[in-house]
């Protein structure tokens, strides 16, 4: 038995598998609508830590929350926003920040400048460097893990 291809068949069975993977690829279009959702989730957060707002810190951080202390344990949500609401943080600058998307996960990679301020003290300046792991649950980024220490000096 003699089989016969035709060449159009013969280059379509070879990009087949080709055609596949860039259907299931992000347009970039799309690719950065995420990115600008996911820092703006970002900056939501700061905002709600500075303020100290309960409601936002809640709809933002995930149930599954997990904060890793740089003492070797980790904290989940609720101790994350008690702790956040019993701070004199007056102030946060980000620098730095770098964003990286895999499916539904984003990593944030910057510095953060955070500003307390205590009665009778001067203001003071923490620079830490973090990366927050960020998960899309629904259609909505939500902050799933974090981990912050002292940056080192430049």
């Amino acid at each position: 038995m003699r089989l016969i291809f035709s060449s159009t068949l013969l280059v379509s069975l070879a990009l087949s598998p080709l055609i596949g993977c860039a259907q299931s690829m992000t347009s970039p279009t799309t690719q950065h609508s995420e990115e600008r959702r996911v820092l703006a989730t970002e900056d939501e957060y700061v905002a709600a830590e500075v303020s100290r707002d309960e409601a936002a810190l809640r709809r933002l951080v995930d149930d599954r929350f997990q904060y890793n202390t740089g003492r070797g344990t980790t904290t989940g949500k609720e101790e994350l926003i008690a702790s956040l609401l019993k701070m004199n943080m007056v102030g946060q600058t980000i620098k730095e920040r770098s964003l990286m998307i895999e499916g539904s996960i984003a990593l944030v990679f910057g510095t953060a400048e955070i500003r307390f301020a205590n009665a009778g003290k001067p203001e003071s300046v923490s620079t830490l460097r973090y990366t927050a792991t960020y998960v899309s649950r629904q259609g909505q980024w939500r902050l799933l893990a974090l981990q912050m220490q002292q940056r080192a000096p430049q």
